[in-house]
């Protein structure tokens, strides 16, 4: 999705500060305690819903998919209209609705958020404030607000539900073009051994192929 500039208003970056202000240890170390789970985790199959709200038309959007994330920057979505994979040095992305494959290098953006920075790894190089409790799917959440430290970052607030057990139910993002976009996790599977076959991709017969590598 591109990212579309957009000047933050005075009033949006008082409340930045202040919340940056008043960062709690009750945060931070609940973030501590879902670094050292998510440490363990070597592989993850994830089932989410997403829901984005355009700030600038007003439209809203809404589809389930599918996540394989293994270490070592890979992973793959599938999505109703498109499948993106990454073996960690190209990317695949595979539109049905227009037959079309474009191949690219893969490259890590610190300020980007991939698939697997949101929805199972920890979010780092933020600053977190603890905003209350939720229950999400009937389990009792904490829930998180973090700031990114980076004034170049592509988000302007993330907010995490995270459940005793110190995995992700919910994660929220608010970005710079005031799009809203939100991820429920309806299931998750770690550990369960996934083949480095999962992240390749043969384009079917018949589609454009556009290799920009």
């Amino acid at each position: 999705m591109s990212v579309v500039r957009l000047v933050l208003s005075v009033a949006a970056c008082v409340a930045m500060v202040c919340a940056v202000a008043f960062a709690d240890d009750d945060a931070m170390s609940l973030l501590k305690q879902m670094e050292k789970k998510y440490d363990g985790i070597k592989d993850a199959t994830v089932m989410f819903k997403q829901d984005v709200s355009y700030g600038v038309t007003k439209s809203e959007q809404s589809f389930k998919g599918k996540l394989y994330m293994k270490k070592g920057n890979k992973y793959r979505v599938e999505l109703e209209d498109q499948t993106i994979v990454t073996d960690g040095t190209s990317v695949w992305s595979w539109t049905k609705s227009n037959h079309q494959v474009v191949i690219d290098a893969y490259k890590e953006d610190p300020r980007s958020f991939s698939p697997d920075k949101v929805l199972v790894n920890v979010p780092e190089r933020y600053t977190a404030t603890t905003i209350g409790k939720e229950k999400i799917q009937g389990n009792e959440t904490t829930v998180l607000k973090l700031l990114p430290n980076d004034p170049k970052s592509n988000m302007q607030w993330m907010k995490v539900w995270v459940d005793d057990d110190r995995m992700m139910k919910k994660i929220q993002v608010l970005d710079i073009s005031d799009n809203t976009t939100t991820y429920v996790v309806e299931s998750i599977k770690t550990n369960a051994g996934l083949s480095d076959a999962e992240f390749t991709f043969t384009p079917p017969q018949g589609v454009e192929v556009i290799d920009l590598r």
